[in-house]
């Protein structure tokens, strides 16, 4: 199911539930610029960076997946066009395609990406 141009700031974060843009930040993915460098955290789900060729589909984001076990994922190496595959513990699998990551003021910092959700396929 795709999830085009959501938003995650400090207020914000995004769910595997409908609706996946929340205005709090009770989801399971959040933006957090307020230690050293931002990332990405989640309770509930795990990350993972892909780096090479774009392009991540649903078997490699599992494979990669299989073994993670990382809660945050720090964007100091993400820039626009990164993907970022993402398991939550339902086992639901996101890919995030950043577009626009917006950090060099952490307290206005945002990031747009577009998300693809694929249910239960870990």
């Amino acid at each position: 199911m795709p999830y085009p141009l959501r938003r995650l700031d400090a207020k914000t974060s995004l769910d595997f539930e409908e609706p996946v843009q929340r205005e709090d930040r009770k989801g399971d993915i959040r933006f957090d610029c307020e230690e050293a460098g931002c990332a990405l955290e989640s309770d509930t789900s795990v990350f993972v960076q892909l780096f090479g060729a774009s392009g991540a589909s649903l078997d490699e984001c599992r494979l990669l997946l299989a073994s993670a076990d990382s809660h945050r994922l720090p964007l100091a190496a993400a820039a626009n066009g990164s993907e970022i595959c993402v398991k939550h513990s339902s086992g639901d699998i996101a890919l995030l395609v950043l577009r626009t990551k917006s950090t060099a003021l952490p307290e206005i910092a945002f990031l747009q990406l577009d998300m693809t959700v694929w249910r239960a396929a870990a």
